[in-house]
């Protein structure tokens, strides 16, 4: 059995930490943490919920159904979030994973918490997902019950990702950028980390790429500011469609872009109410929304290659799914600015090669060669394919 207990909260450095125990009873654990933890600046710290276990559930219970062992919370939490984890999240886990299988889920019992929180919340990453959320949700919503209030910068897996000391300075850096980011836009911005990554490696050594704790993480740091947070907006990367035809695609790989649509909805506690947003979208259409829109231009950065000073490096996977469909648009150069043009033109030949090599079968690529008919867009032809061969790789 998994048991999380001894929920706390308390000073640590420059920061306040609320932390919980998670205890392996019947097995031998493989974590080097036998803590859970969310932590945020001193100034931030009354945002700390440590009146209920909201945010202790999401990641336990991943564990918990990896390593086949129940889980028990020695604490109380949401009766909405038990309820929908008992009658339907565990089986929605089962479907995305052969590697998960049922467990028993106990609580000590359930908060009386109401929502009292006043901030309208989304993260800020700048890449095109979050950027879609905040232009549609700050930018153009109106009614202040959904207009976005605040900025969240949760460093929970990603960066964390990196097995040598690069890892927190890439934050750092990351982290101002997004600071100045929020500041354009005269929204507060609240940083937050978490110890989570270090469960994550540990799967990913036992199964290759099993990504998908860093989603669970994402919204259980927000429900660890459930004092303050009424709704939270997590920007989803996948369309209605794309999950419906592509979903097998990311199946024991990307819980996110496997479910996020009909899962999100499911993770909700009584305090805070997660909406997954962008999901009413291609990432072509949200690029195209926001091409004009001059804060894109400066801010907007999307590079898988997270390069240290926080630059895109217009060559890799996501630089180039993103630079295509600016090229189709005409709106390249407007992008100059967060953009290496040149490199990009270099092999963006063979990009769209690829792209007609993995149409069907990859989600981004098919829909950017459907947005190049779209409108009008000259491609390679099948003569072009046929002669690059295998030889239309990334560089």
């Amino acid at each position: 059995m998994i048991e999380i207990s001894n929920l706390r909260k308390y000073a640590v450095g420059g920061g306040v930490r609320l932390e919980a125990d998670i205890t392996f009873t019947d097995m031998l654990s493989p974590y080097p943490e036998k803590t859970l933890y969310f932590e945020v600046d001193k100034a931030n710290g009354d945002m700390l919920a440590d009146d209920t276990y909201d945010a202790f559930v999401l990641v336990p219970l991943y564990l918990a159904m990896f390593h086949k062992q129940d889980l028990h919370i020695r604490g109380k939490i949401s009766k909405k979030l038990y309820q929908n984890i008992k009658w339907y999240v565990q089986k929605i886990f089962c479907d995305f994973s052969p590697d998960l299988a049922p467990v028993k889920f106990t609580v000590d019992g359930f908060t009386s918490a109401k929502r009292k929180g006043n901030l309208i919340g989304a993260g800020i990453s700048c890449g095109v997902d979050s950027l879609s959320t905040i232009y549609d949700h700050f930018v153009k919503e109106t009614d202040p019950d959904y207009r976005i209030n605040a900025l969240f910068y949760f460093d929970h897996d990603l960066h964390n990702q990196r097995f040598d000391n690069t890892g927190q300075k890439l934050y750092k850096t990351l982290l101002r950028r997004n600071t100045a980011a929020a500041k354009d836009l005269n929204l507060p911005l609240y940083a937050l980390a978490s110890n989570s990554h270090t469960f994550n490696r540990v799967i990913d050594k036992i199964k290759k790429r099993h990504i998908s704790m860093i989603f669970l993480a994402q919204y259980s740091c927000a429900f660890s500011l459930g004092k303050n947070i009424s709704r939270y907006y997590t920007s989803s990367g996948m369309g209605y469609e794309e999950i419906k035809n592509f979903s097998e695609h990311y199946h024991n790989d990307d819980l996110s872009a496997f479910c996020e649509s009909y899962l999100v909805p499911l993770i909700q506690t009584d305090r805070t109410e997660l909406i997954v947003d962008g999901c009413q979208y291609r990432r072509v259409d949200k690029l195209k929304k926001m091409v004009d829109w001059n804060f894109a231009q400066k801010h907007l950065n999307v590079c898988f290659k997270n390069n240290l000073d926080g630059s895109n490096c217009g060559v890799c996977a996501k630089c180039l799914r993103t630079l295509l469909p600016l090229e189709i648009l005409g709106k390249l150069e407007k992008f100059s600015r967060v953009f290496n043009i040149e490199q990009y033109r270099r092999i963006s030949f063979n990009y769209k090669v690829q792209c007609l090599q993995k149409y069907g079968e990859h989600p981004f690529m098919t829909e950017n060669v459907d947005f190049a008919h779209e409108n009008n867009f000259p491609m390679p032809t099948k003569r072009d394919c046929y002669v690059l061969g295998n030889q239309a790789t990334i560089v």
